[in-house]
This record gives C-alpha cells, structure tokens and sequence, in this order.
C-alpha cells in the first residue's frame, strides 16, 4: 500500500469557489449550452450549502484518519451522498426516507465491484491520482452507483482518495467547470460495459479523465 500523508482542506477557498461557481452560474450554463453539453441543474445557495456540509463531513473523516472504502469508509461514501442531498437536516431525510432506503439498496449493490477493484489497484505502488480518476469514472458509469447525485458524490470519494494519500483536491470553479462537466458528460453516456461501444470508449475515458484531474488539482483548497 502506497504510504499516505493525509491533506486538510482549506475549507475558506473551497467555499468562495463554490460562491463563484454559484454567483456565475448562469453564464456557466450557457456555455455549456453552447458547447452542446447540455444545461446542468441550477447551482444555488442550497446546492452550495450542502456541498460545504459534504466537504466538511469529508474533512472530518480525513481528520480521524478514516480511508477510504475501509470497513468505516464505506457507510460513509453513502452518507456523503445523503448530505449532498439533504445536508444535515434529519427532517428532511425523514420525509425522504424511501428514496433514502431505495438508494441505499443500490448502492450496496453496485459498491461491491469498486471497492474490490479499488482493493486490487492500491496494491504494491499505485498512483492515486489515477485510482481516484477512475474510481469517478465507475461511479457515473453504467451502472451508477447513486440514484442521483453521482457527480457531486462520484467527486468528493476521488477527492477523498486524492487527499487520504497526500494529493490535493479538485474542487468546481468558474474556471474549470465546463471542462469538468464535458467529460463528466461523456462518462455518464458510454461507460456501459455491457456494449460494444461502451467497453471501447472506457479506457478513452479513463485517459481523459485522469488527465483533467492531474490538471485541475489546486492545493490553494488544503490547509498549508
């Protein structure tokens, strides 16, 4: 196993880019409308406000030494995808609690395969900014591991994995959220393994991707 040093974030910089990326959105959407993208969901206060909870739940598993598809760590890659949806309102969890149950079936279900595959790429010298890239690549691939939410959650496990061993994140800004979502696109569309052309379009995605996340790293976003 690769030996970690484990990175903090900088929790003030993540926010202003999340206000960034909120206050500009509209121009973001059209962009990726221009780009034929497609237009994404509105990104608002909320989104930002549960996106913040998910990074701070997330540092706190980083503070506590938590890794990664661990015994602990599993449980909490599905609560990250609650607090993206939900934050830390247990009232609304309780009025969402069969969509909650229903996810949580799929994911168990679909985790099974990443976290062996993750297992067996750790092993010896692996690179993680390579193992986290891709592990995003099978969370919005065929089948996603969420309901919904694969993008945010599917960002903050590579994030998880980036940081546990010492790499810096990548967090969404103004800058580098068209170029995020293109590929994020692509994923989503062909990683089915169970097709032809899916199978022959994952390890073009696996590249793309591993190379925007080796770019787009900031280590303005961990504490120095």
């Amino acid at each position: 196993m690769v030996k970690k040093k484990i990175l903090r974030f900088n929790l003030h910089n993540v926010e202003n880019s999340l206000l960034d990326v909120e206050t500009n959105w509209k121009k973001i959407d059209d962009e990726l409308d221009f780009e034929k993208i497609g237009r994404r969901d509105t990104f608002d206060s909320v989104i930002r406000d549960r996106m913040m909870n998910a990074y701070r739940h997330l540092g706190n598993l980083l503070e506590r030494d938590v890794e990664p598809f661990s015994e602990d760590g599993i449980s909490q890659i599905l609560e990250l995808n609650n607090i993206v949806h939900y934050g830390f309102d247990f009232q609304l969890r309780l009025e969402y609690n069969q969509a909650i149950k229903f996810n949580s079936e799929k994911f168990f279900e679909n985790i099974i395969p990443i976290d062996k595959w993750y297992r067996k790429h750790m092993k010896g010298k692996p690179h993680p900014l390579k193992v986290a890239a891709e592990v995003y690549v099978a969370v919005l691939g065929f089948p996603q591991l969420f309901i919904e939410g694969n993008h945010r959650t599917g960002n903050l496990l590579a994030n998880w994995i980036s940081m546990y061993y010492g790499r810096p994140p990548f967090v969404l800004s103004v800058e580098n959220a068209v170029a995020y979502f293109k590929p994020s696109k692509e994923i989503k569309r062909f990683a089915d393994k169970s097709t032809w052309r899916g199978r022959r379009k994952i390890p073009k995605y696996r590249s793309c991707f591993k190379k925007f996340w080796e770019e787009n790293i900031d280590n303005k976003f961990v504490e120095s």
